[in-house]
């Protein structure tokens, strides 16, 4: 299921060769800042959807022409085994499912990884043509809806394909696909596993090498040491989530069974939550099976704020950063990078501190050594790191 470039695709790759060699900070100029000291990465957390749809081929070539140093995707499987990326294991709020009656009978209700969810249509009981046939749509109410309707899904081949021939028109630009396996443990219990999928996708393109132009990641260490076990040697990432943030103290709350741990600890009766992670013990186990963290960027600055009356703020628009902990330089002290989640232009998504600019988010965290961000806003993204490039806060 390759695609071939089209004319749009082959023009958007044209204009984001220009924009690498005339834009993009020259490796190294960043100082010792990062864990490299190369400037910080853009990553382009599931294309471009601050204005497509999730994780669609014209959104990540928009990101591609954004100036975007990585394509980010979630993998999820069809019932014959085919990779699609799709960030949620079931389709109603990113399709157009729902308008298919010939589908109508597939709806059913599943738990996923603890949580039970409503009834809905899900991926791995639809084959790679019926997938096709769907059409993609914006699931932010508050986000374009210009495209609703206009792309299909997406296969990882089509995306790996697309940065083929980015790299292609443009040698000099070193341009990554960056997969993350999820629900991993909900999709092998059905019998759709992605790891063997995944590794073997990577061993035919010649890219299972630390320095081949793909990063794997997961939420699930199980799924990262599987593969490790089945012979990956790309660079690996650890995510690390929070189910929300308590704003009088500036902590992470951990609610929800989906978010608060990895599926694994779950099954298992393991105590722990993501926030053991994040110690120097934690960090220590990850660097046994992973290269770098991606941890919710309030792990590296919290957020905090309180009303006259000492009650919580209700909004993080509403909240101001605290000072940031230490987990940067407990990362690179191991020799982990880290690339925090998830950098987004809309004021309700910024702290007060940043007054409404979400550039200054990014400086904030590239002043604090990150080594790359991901970002649904990539032009954005780039553009913050430009100024501070300029402004000389990379010394």
């Amino acid at each position: 299921m390759n695609i071939k470039p089209t004319a749009l695709s082959l023009s958007l790759i044209a204009a984001a060769a220009l924009l690498a060699g005339c834009a993009a900070p020259q490796g190294g100029s960043a100082g010792a800042r990062t864990l490299d000291g190369k400037p910080p990465m853009i990553i382009g957390h599931r294309g471009l959807p601050g204005l497509y749809p999730e994780e669609v081929i014209a959104g990540y070539e928009a990101a591609i022409a954004a100036g975007t140093d990585a394509l980010e995707m979630d993998l999820m499987s069809s019932s014959d085994g085919v990779l699609f990326v799709c960030h949620n294991p079931f389709l109603s709020d990113t399709t157009d499912v729902a308008n298919h009656p010939e589908f109508a009978s597939r709806k059913k209700e599943r738990t996923v990884d603890g949580v039970k969810v409503l009834a809905d249509w899900y991926i791995s009981d639809f084959t790679a043509a019926e997938l096709k046939t769907l059409r993609v749509k914006q699931p932010v109410a508050t986000r374009s809806h210009q495209y609703d309707g206009k792309y299909p899904l997406a296969t990882f081949q089509e995306v790996v394909d697309l940065a083929k021939a980015t790299r292609a028109a443009n040698p000099g630009r070193k341009l990554l696909v960056y997969p993350e396996t999820k629900n991993p443990i909900f999709q092998r219990l059905l019998g759709v596993p992605l790891e063997e999928k995944l590794l073997a996708i990577i061993d035919k393109e010649g890219w299972n090498s630390y320095d081949a132009p793909i990063i794997v990641q997961s939420f699930e260490p199980e799924s990262l040491k599987m593969m490790r076990r089945l012979g990956l040697k790309t660079r690996a990432v650890q995510l690390m989530d929070g189910d929300g943030i308590d704003f009088r103290t500036g902590t992470l709350t951990y609610g929800s069974p989906d978010t608060a741990k990895p599926y694994s600890w779950l099954q298992h009766g393991d105590p722990r939550t993501f926030a053991a992670m994040a110690t120097p013990e934690g960090l220590a186990e990850i660097k046994t099976y992973a290269d770098g963290i991606g941890p919710w960027k309030v792990y590296i600055i919290p957020t905090q704020g309180t009303d006259a009356a000492g009650n919580p703020v209700k909004s993080l628009s509403q909240a101001s950063n605290m000072a940031p902990t230490s987990l940067v330089a407990d990362a690179h002290r191991l020799g982990l990078f880290v690339h925090p989640f998830t950098f987004r232009d809309e004021p309700a998504r910024l702290t007060a501190t940043y007054k409404g600019d979400p550039k200054a988010e990014y400086k904030a965290f590239f002043d604090a050594g990150v080594d790359g961000v991901f970002t649904d806003f990539s032009g954005t993204g780039r553009a913050a790191l430009e100024e501070w490039m300029k402004e000389g806060k990379a010394k």
